[in-house]
């Protein structure tokens, strides 16, 4: 596997913006680790409400990737749409 960022998966996808066919080692680890803290925190603390945290180092470097001009301070706002569908939306962004 290449350990370049794959290609993003056709738009409009349930879970958000970002979503590809593969991501290099470092990034998916960062990416799975995240998803692991959101789905946490969705559980104890949002009450399944959407909710906003301040976009990750991998969410910042990946919506770089795709073009987007990023401010210096980025909430990402977490929405499940099942159980085990996490969407990631960016107000500041236009997506």
């Amino acid at each position: 596997m290449s350990e370049s960022i794959g290609n993003q998966l056709p738009q409009p996808d349930p879970r958000g913006l970002l979503t590809f066919d593969h991501l290099p080692r470092d990034l998916r680890i960062a990416e799975d680790a995240t998803q692991a803290g959101d789905h946490e925190t969705s559980k104890t603390m949002s009450g399944g409400s959407p909710w906003t945290r301040p976009a990750t180092p991998a969410e910042r470097t990946l919506l770089t990737h795709l073009g987007y001009e990023l401010p210096d301070e980025l909430d990402t706002t977490i929405r499940y749409v099942t159980s085990g569908v996490r969407e990631r939306t960016w107000q500041t962004l236009d997506n």
